[in-house]
This record gives C-alpha cells, sequence and structure tokens, in this order.
C-alpha cells in the first residue's frame, strides 16, 4: 500500500489518507491503484470513503 501511496500524487488523498490505519485495506488499494493506473476521482466510488482523517461534521 505504501508504494502505491508514495505514486500517488493527489493532494487531498495525500492529506487525509492515514497510512498507519488498516480499516478499509482492500478499498484504499483499490483507490491507489486506480489512481496511479489514470483514473479521475469521478471513476472511483471509493474515493472518499477512504479518507480517513478528513474531518466529520460534528452535527
Amino acid at each position: 500500500m505504501m508504494d502505491l501511496w508514495l505514486q500517488c500524487t493527489d493532494m487531498p488523498l495525500k492529506q487525509y489518507f492515514d497510512t498507519n490505519s488498516l480499516k478499509l485495506i482492500d478499498e484504499k488499494i483499490e483507490v491507489l491503484t486506480a489512481l496511479r493506473n489514470g483514473a479521475t476521482i469521478s471513476d472511483i466510488p471509493n474515493y472518499y470513503n477512504i479518507l480517513e482523517l478528513y474531518p466529520k461534521s460534528h452535527t
């Protein structure tokens, strides 16, 4: 997973992706692989699900 993450240039992903978490590992690998292969965010169903560090609303 780290190799894929290091190859990624998507800044929102870099900022909010928890590299220490093993939650959603399969989804993370799928998203990182898709990004590496040139897919756009809108083409990746689980993109936003793996951004574990993204601030959550407290409403």
